[in-house]
């Protein structure tokens, strides 16, 4: 059977797209040139959606990413004869023949089908209430912990008043009672049990602290205390946990948070780092 090119794959699988991915999908197969040459953020602005929904679209497409989009838009690009580079010169990027080969197949596979389940209007409302909220609170529930200092540590090198709160009942008793209405609550609880994180949320919802949770599944014993939820499936391979998914969907949030607005956050960045040469500066004088 003949491999389809990416353009043929996409009008194959158009009919099962969102609407935001639909637009997508439209401008990639009228601009290859454009796409295989930008950002998925410049793309996204191109194609009027979300950086995040440009993502999605790729894992739709059951690719591991946005630059896998673009080796096969230079792939196919390249068999039409429309790029004058010669096609040994710009290979595209395959795992062959690797250990690990059948383990990355199956992370795409999950990491492709967690994005496909999730809601676009949900991912679109965590995005903005990162970017706008004054004060962030990062808080994992055991082992999602190291998780939730992970997303905390990126998001604090690019705006302020964001705070790691440890999983222990006094250090989320001191925050909680510092939290206001201008303030979100990020809970991760990749978990089982869910009564730590609910007597949390409840608390935080008399103060209205906005609250945003990532979970490995729905509640179905007791009401929704956070909103919204993005629901990242936990999978098992040889009896480990693998959360690979969660990090694929933290890296979109940061993304799609610095799209908002560019300008602000290169701006802090350069003006921390700015700041701690200064600091080091005055240490060593």
């Amino acid at each position: 059977m003949e491999k389809l090119t990416i353009c043929e794959n996409i009008k194959k699988k158009y009919i099962r797209l969102s609407k935001g991915q639909r637009k997508v999908a439209q401008f990639v197969m009228d601009n290859p040139n454009i796409v295989g040459t930008h950002t998925a953020s410049e793309v996204g602005r191109l194609a009027d959606v979300s950086e995040s929904t440009v993502i999605r679209f790729c894992y739709s497409m059951d690719l591991a990413g946005f630059s896998e989009l673009q080796d096969k838009l230079k792939e196919y690009l390249m068999e039409k004869g429309e790029v004058s580079e010669v096609k040994q010169a710009m290979p595209v990027k395959k795992i062959r023949n690797h250990i690990g080969a059948d383990i990355v197949k199956k992370d795409i596979a999950n990491i492709s089908k967690t994005f496909n389940q999730l809601k676009e209007q949900d991912v679109e409302e965590v995005v903005q209430l990162l970017h706008t909220a004054k004060k962030i609170h990062f808080l994992g529930f055991r082992q999602s912990t190291p998780v939730a200092f992970w997303m905390y540590s990126n998001v604090n090198r690019l705006r302020d008043h964001v705070h790691f709160i440890p999983h222990e009942a006094d250090k989320i008793a001191q925050q909680l009672a510092y939290m206001d209405e201008d303030s979100l609550l990020f809970i991760i609880s990749l978990d089982e049990e869910y009564e730590d994180m609910a007597t949390t949320v409840e608390i935080a919802k008399r103060k209205n602290v906005k609250i945003v949770a990532i979970r490995n599944k729905e509640l179905t014993s007791q009401t929704e205390p956070a909103n919204p939820v993005l629901i990242v499936p936990n999978t098992k391979e040889a009896g480990v946990t693998c959360t690979i998914a969660i990090f694929s969907l933290l890296h979109i949030l940061l993304e799609s948070m610095v799209s908002q607005d560019p300008q602000y956050y290169e701006r802090y960045t350069k003006k921390a780092k700015s700041a701690v040469g200064t600091s080091h500066l005055i240490a060593i004088s």
